[in-house]
């Protein structure tokens, strides 16, 4: 590492917060259609002429925006992501890191004293935060193009009954269901998450395909049998100890030869790769009673002593960053 690295790291708040803000003023979204001075822009998004021009000359120095005399454009970039009515909007996602920022001033908190600096109530407790957060991990899979590169990793092609555990929106199975005829899921997720699952399912095409079930995974039996079930950025909220009981359920509700695929920031033995992973784990310091990111060798573990055989962890094609460790029972 150099010295302009270590500047770029120490200073990356400056470009995130840019970017989020643009994002809830709407500055994309008032440039979706036709070009505009930096008057125009501020006039459509209630800001200062002079603060929205700084602001305007700013997003366009991070490739934001295009600049030509006195007007600014999006930029390709900003087009494909940040704007609402595009398919591949990943502005949700870039609201909900907004929502922690208060939580990241807190980290010196969390680190001193082992304990989150906001409720770890999954988000639950509030309807607003509780919306934010799904629409966040819809926004995230749609634009990444998680659900397809799953889909192109793992066969789900003889799969009749998928269970998704904690599949907040339910981007996953809609895109398989879509994908797959026979295929049927049933997801389990928490009563205040399922409200918002409802929409998406609503309005997905295949709804009488996709079967909503209220629970928590902690506290309560998971009902049905099935032949896969998928996990997806489930682990990393959870202690070892609540992981290998969840892997003791999932295998009791899993038909014989059933599989288990585990999405998540997999790490290296040292906890120290890949570095995605390993700053993910900061952010469960700061939102968890005990989450972080694992190794594969620890999931292996809460696998085997569940009953799981097969075992394997299968790298994500780009842009993921994740992996998928996969099992299947005895």
């Amino acid at each position: 590492m150099e010295f302009t690295d270590l500047a770029r790291l120490a200073g990356g708040y400056l470009e995130a917060r840019a970017i989020q803000v643009a994002v809830s003023l709407g500055v994309f979204d008032a440039l979706e259609r036709r070009s505009l001075d930096a008057p125009a822009v501020a006039s459509s998004v209630n800001a200062d002429p002079r603060a929205t021009e700084i602001f305007l000359n700013a997003l366009t120095s991070l490739g934001l925006l295009e600049k030509k005399a006195e007007l600014f454009s999006l930029s390709t970039i900003a087009s494909t992501y940040l704007v609402k009515s595009s398919p591949k909007y990943y502005g949700g996602m870039m609201l909900f890191d907004a929502s922690l920022w208060d939580a990241w001033g807190a980290l010196a908190q969390a680190v001193r004293t082992g304990k989150p600096v906001r409720p770890p109530d999954m988000y639950q407790s509030d309807t607003e935060a509780t919306e934010r957060f799904i629409y966040a991990m819809h926004s995230l899979v749609a634009a990444r193009g998680d659900a397809e590169i799953l889909a192109q990793t793992i066969d789900f092609s003889e799969v009749t009954e998928l269970l998704d555990v904690g599949s907040g929106p339910g981007t996953y199975p809609i895109h398989l269901c879509r994908k797959y005829p026979k295929l049927r899921a049933t997801i389990f997720d928490l009563p205040g998450t399922l409200k918002i699952t409802e929409k998406f399912v609503r309005e997905s095409g295949v709804g009488d395909r996709i079967r909503l079930v209220r629970g928590d995974y902690r506290r309560d039996p998971i009902p049905g049998k099935y032949q896969m079930a998928l996990l997806s950025n489930i682990i990393h909220a959870e202690s070892a100890e609540e992981n290998e009981g969840l892997m003791r359920k999932i295998h009791a509700c899993l038909d014989r030869s059933g599989k288990i695929v585990i999405k998540d920031h997999i790490l290296d033995d040292s906890l120290t790769h890949p570095p995605v992973g390993v700053a993910f784990s900061l952010l469960m310091l700061l939102t968890t009673e005990a989450g972080r990111c694992y190794s594969f060798n620890e999931v292996k573990g809460w696998l085997e002593k569940a009953g799981f055989k097969e075992l394997r962890e299968i790298a994500l094609a780009y842009p993921l960053t994740s992996s998928v460790v996969t099992g299947v029972k005895e």
